[in-house]
């Protein structure tokens, strides 16, 4: 299941990325910006337990796709550009394996238990 998962996540990607070139946004922006969302795993700094709802938080779909209602609702091309470029991260991640993390341990992930 872990493979087809992957693959989803690929695809998802290569959607994500497709629609950010189509609507013109630069490429230097995707590039500098793609692995900010790893930002979030300085929260391990302070434990394990908080490191993984804090990454948890900022590798899941939920905010950049409210980010991406918020873009449809007011227009501002900033909001869809760090909404695609976070989604691109997630799904970057999640085709490389990387999945949500438990408390227990950063190397355990949701991909792996699927």
């Amino acid at each position: 299941m872990s493979n087809l998962v992957r693959l989803e996540n690929a695809i998802i990607f290569i959607a994500i990325v497709t629609i950010y070139f189509m609507f013109g946004f630069s490429v230097w922006t995707f590039l500098i910006l793609l692995l900010v969302p790893d930002l979030f795993m300085l929260g391990y700094l302070v434990d394990r337990k908080i490191g993984s709802y804090i990454y948890n938080i900022g590798h899941s779909y939920i905010i950049p796709i409210l980010i991406t209602l918020l873009y449809l609702a007011i227009g501002a091309d900033i909001l869809l550009i760090i909404s695609l470029i976070w989604l691109a991260h997630i799904s970057m991640d999640r085709t490389f394996g990387y999945g949500l993390k438990y408390t227990d341990s950063f190397d355990k992930t949701t991909i792996q238990k699927l």
